[in-house]
């Protein structure tokens, strides 16, 4: 996707996904997740998170920004 909302594969591998959380590419491929340092992620950042995630792997939405 270009812009909109989806949904994507995420992993907690860097924490809990919170809604609004910055969304970046993760170790394991095809898998986003929290951007802990947003400030050092620019130009990594794939999207925006609009569905939280406590812990492991799942599917939530994600809304795709260009930046």
């Amino acid at each position: 996707a270009l812009a909109g909302r989806v949904p994507v594969k995420a992993t907690t591998e860097s924490g809990p996904i919170q809604v609004g959380d910055l969304l970046i590419a993760s170790s394991k491929p095809g898998y986003a997740m929290r951007a802990s340092d947003p400030a050092s992620a620019m130009g990594a950042v794939i999207g925006k998170a609009l569905e939280p995630l406590e812990e492991g792997e799942g599917l939530i939405m994600m809304q795709v920004t260009l930046r």
